[in-house]
């Protein structure tokens, strides 16, 4: 796939190295795509996925790709000397680049996004099929020309692990502001949110007993959606029938990103309990968390992560500590007893997307990193 590119003068082509392209949950992958306005954007992955959700050409490799990181096509096309630097998204497929990016002498540039930084720094047992990133990360790391951080707590994770400070910076994803905005809200019912993947990490057990807690005690109409799929799909399905929730919440599964702008744009709030799983992995900067600000919807979520510089406690958004249950019923409450404070707070969580996350500026700082990253090689002879 090419991205657009709405400079007048000739782009520069980046190759982006993906393993998968493209899970619906790294949606934000694909809006730097098809955003770029002065490179073009190229994709080789190891799997193509959700075709219809992500189309343009893509090329593919072989099924053994990541433990060979050998690919004759993808070198022919590396080879012929129109891309100026490799970009990979996430730690694993930084490692299978950076063999094509010393073959074929390019920058390398690496964007972490949180499990990938986990998986090297916090200790903990690293699941099998992680071993061969940790087997050849600091290989990768070595030769790193730029390593693009999701939230500046990676970046510091990255700096204890022996990175060169120099060598990382800090890059906030941006959000589409035109497909997540406000829509019609019922004022008769208060709707509640939580969106992302049934990961641990992603704390929406705490979320559950949260709504459950503030429900069964609210007088007024009230429901919770909860949009995402994965392994701890059961595990919520049943603490929500153990908790008598069933009629009040709604699980919708996984949906395409312009069906999450519908959820966002009608819902009040929005319930964010990340938090540090048992493994290391944990939330950088919370997409979800922009996208209802953007969508003036309140979120409430845990000082975890990137989640601090995207919400003002008290003036966008709630935060709380993590795992912190009652702390969440607690802003549940005032949220839904103070209507003029959420639509004031909805107000501002808009704003500061505006100011501070729009998806057009956050591309052209990502341009200005490669632009840097192509000076830092050359200047290495």
């Amino acid at each position: 796939m090419e991205s657009s590119c709405h400079s007048s003068q000739a782009p520069l082509r980046v190759a982006v190295f993906c393993n998968t392209f493209l899970p619906i949950s790294q949606t934000f992958v694909w809006d730097e795509l098809r955003s770029h306005d002065r490179y073009l954007a190229e994709v080789f992955a190891w799997q193509r996925r959700n075709r219809n959700l992500f189309p343009g050409a893509v090329h593919v490799a072989s099924p053994w790709f990541p433990l060979t990181r050998r690919n004759a096509r993808f070198d022919r096309l590396l080879a012929a000397g129109r891309h100026s630097l490799i970009h990979a998204h996430f730690g694993w497929a930084g490692v299978i680049a950076a063999r094509f990016a010393r073959r074929h002498t390019l920058p390398l540039v690496v964007t972490f996004h949180g499990l990938d930084v986990a998986a090297l720094t916090t200790g903990n047992i690293t699941p099998p099929q992680l071993w061969p990133y940790t087997l050849y990360a600091r290989e990768m790391l070595s030769q790193l020309t730029l390593g693009l951080c999701a939230s500046a707590e990676l970046l510091e994770m990255l700096v204890t692990a022996g990175v060169p400070r120099a060598s990382l910076a800090e890059h906030r994803l941006g959000i589409d502001l035109v497909q997540f905005r406000p829509g019609q809200r019922d004022d008769k019912v208060l709707r509640v949110a939580m969106v992302g993947r049934f990961v641990e990490k992603k704390g929406f057990a705490d979320g559950l007993r949260a709504f459950a807690r503030f429900a069964d005690s609210h007088p007024e109409p009230t429901e919770l959606a909860i949009v995402g799929s994965g392994p701890l799909d059961h595990e919520l399905r049943s603490l929500c029938a153990a908790l008598g929730q069933q009629s009040r919440v709604r699980f919708l599964g996984a949906l395409s990103h312009q069906e999450v702008a519908t959820v966002l744009a009608r819902s009040d709030v929005l319930l964010a309990p990340s938090v540090v799983a048992a493994n290391g992995d944990r939330d950088s900067g919370l997409l979800s968390a922009k996208e209802a600000s953007a969508s003036a919807c309140v979120p409430i979520a845990t000082r975890h992560g990137g989640i601090p510089s995207i919400i003002d406690d008290g003036t966008t958004g709630f935060l709380v500590n993590e795992h912190d249950v009652e702390g969440i019923v607690t802003h549940l409450r005032t949220l839904a007893n103070h209507p003029n404070l959420r639509r004031s707070m909805a107000e501002g969580a808009r704003a500061k997307m505006m100011r501070e996350y729009g998806l057009r500026e956050s591309v052209r700082n990502l341009e200005r990193f490669y632009d840097d990253a192509i000076v830092r090689y050359k200047s290495k002879g």
